[in-house]
């Protein structure tokens, strides 16, 4: 499930987009999904270092590119927006060095052209309203509940669609060699931004982004996947930036810096952080995670992945986890009395949210209700080097090996079962715990062994836990009584079920 992805998938002429978001990594997301649109300090015009002009090359070359070369100075001042001739020559050595960079070929040339966000936001809102059927807004409910980041009655999918809305700066279309810069007035384009959004143009033009290999049914394997693509541009970004001001004369933006997304604390912003949280993370782990392959073996290393993509966003978080499916999980007994699944949505009925999603329902609880399961604060504070944006790393969830969500419905009524898996039963214990702790923190009650009440609040609901090994299945549903008919095999935190070992409830 790709969420508002597939919205643009639909929307911009059934090719995946690549975002860039504002607030993102740094503040913006861009077009892969939510990439670091950093700011650069100087003039808004191009001047320095002063660099020669040189002779075109008879043939096209690595680091040339519609007439510039990667080391040119250019007459480009978009104070008061871009003219046709500013834009081609813009675009024209920001195609060069990206080549220069990534040591390879632009194809085709590539149109950079302006969106107004107010249609832009039309656009997004008319496909949401399209996409999001209310068995899906369902869904998508259950989803984001279940990680304690929406409660039961705001919308999801709503918050989603702002969130899209608001934060994405720009986006790039495969198999079209478009990308569009979301503005409001003038055309103005910011450098690192255009850099990120050509190299997923360079992607394309060779590993084709519209294919079916960088797709995925469930969100960590999306996460996964963005990880590779949107890690590669945001680290050809961050090689970029060291570029200017130094090697390279780069055309700045206009106007001051954007704010810094509040992850530290302080006031709340107008879209869910949560949310944001769990989608910057292939921006924030993925220049690390290719990095790592490049300075180990070269960019054939990286081009190697694009013909096996990672598994999961844990594989991205630690780029030395190996490249492998995680474990299998099957639901095992149905529910009884009225109570269904979903259909095929997701991975036949069932969403996994991977080491990220896990990672963004502890840190949430710290930043927003003031639980703090874990050291939340030093997701400002990553310690894989100078690509590495933000720590997705903590106790009870870097032990992940797999999850899978099935959202249950009866009615109105929701409820669903939440399988993880864990690689030692030390990590299933610490997460179990950490889980329970967050129960705790939203003033939940221990009703019997394994099993929570939430009498109150936008998380009011019965809660069972239970740990069998390496697995800790939690079953959700309105109701104490209405835990044993979601999952018939578990009751009151003992499970039933012949085929595995006695359960361990908390």
């Amino acid at each position: 499930m790709r969420g508002l992805w597939t919205i643009f998938v639909v929307l911009l002429v059934c090719a995946a987009p690549v975002f860039a978001v504002t607030g993102g990594v740094t503040d913006d997301v861009s077009d892969a999904g939510v990439e670091a649109v950093g700011k650069l300090t100087g003039s808004n015009v191009d001047t320095s270092p002063n660099v020669r002009q040189q002779a075109d090359p008879q043939s096209d070359v690595i680091g040339w590119e519609n007439g510039h070369w990667h080391n040119e100075s250019i007459a480009v001042n978009q104070s008061d927006g871009l003219t046709d001739a500013e834009l081609k020559a813009y675009v024209g050595r920001a195609m060069a060095r990206v080549e220069f960079i990534r040591k390879q070929e632009f194809k085709r040339p590539v149109q950079v052209e302006s969106l107004p966000r107010a249609q832009y936001k039309r656009l997004v809102r008319a496909q949401a309203r399209s996409q999001y059927t209310p068995s899906q807004r369902a869904w998508e409910n259950q989803i984001w509940e279940a990680m304690f980041v929406t409660g039961e009655k705001p919308d999801a999918a709503r918050q989603q669609t702002r969130l899209f809305q608001r934060r994405v700066a720009g986006f790039y279309l495969p198999d079209r060699d478009e990308i569009f810069v979301i503005s409001d007035e003038n055309l103005v384009v910011d450098n690192a931004t255009l850099i990120h959004e050509l190299t997923h143009a360079l992607q394309d033009q060779h590993v084709g982004l519209a294919s079916s290999q960088f797709e995925a049914k469930t969100m960590d394997g999306q996460r996964a996947r963005d990880g590779l693509t949107e890690g590669e541009a945001s680290y050809v970004e961050e090689r970029y930036k060291n570029r200017c001001g130094n090697e390279w004369s780069c055309v700045e933006m206009p106007g001051p810096p954007r704010a810094k997304t509040p992850y530290g604390g302080g006031s709340l912003p107008n879209f869910n952080l949560g949310m944001q949280v769990s989608l910057i993370q292939p921006y924030a782990d993925g220049p690390a995670y290719v990095a790592s392959n490049v300075e180990s073996e070269g960019w054939e290393a990286v081009e190697r992945k694009y013909r096996n993509p990672p598994k999961s966003s844990a594989q991205v978080i630690d780029p030395n986890k190996a490249n492998e499916e995680p474990t299998t999980l099957q639901l095992g007994e149905q529910a009884r009395n009225g109570w269904k699944l979903y259909g095929k949505k997701g991975e036949n009925g069932s969403e996994t949210v991977g080491e990220t999603g896990i990672y963004t329902m502890f840190w949430y609880q710290g930043r927003v209700y003031d639980n703090p399961i874990i050291r939340w604060r030093t997701f400002e504070d990553p310690e894989s080097g100078e690509f590495d944006m933000f720590n997705y790393t903590s106790v009870p969830s870097e032990g992940w090996a797999n999850d899978r969500l099935w959202p249950y419905h009866k009615g109105d009524k929701r409820g669903y079962v939440w399988e993880t898996n864990w690689r030692t039963n030390e990590d299933a214990t610490e997460f179990q715990r950490a889980y329970r702790d967050l129960l705790r923190g939203q003033n939940a009650t221990r009703v019997a062994p394994g099993t929570w009440v939430i009498e109150n609040g936008e998380f009011a609901d019965a809660f069972r836990i239970v740990r069998d090994g390496r697995t800790v299945t939690i079953v959700n549903a309105p109701t104490r009584d209405d835990l044993s008919d979601i999952r018939p095999g578990i009751e009151d935190g003992r499970s039933n079920s012949r085929d595995v070992r006695p359960a361990i409830h908390d």
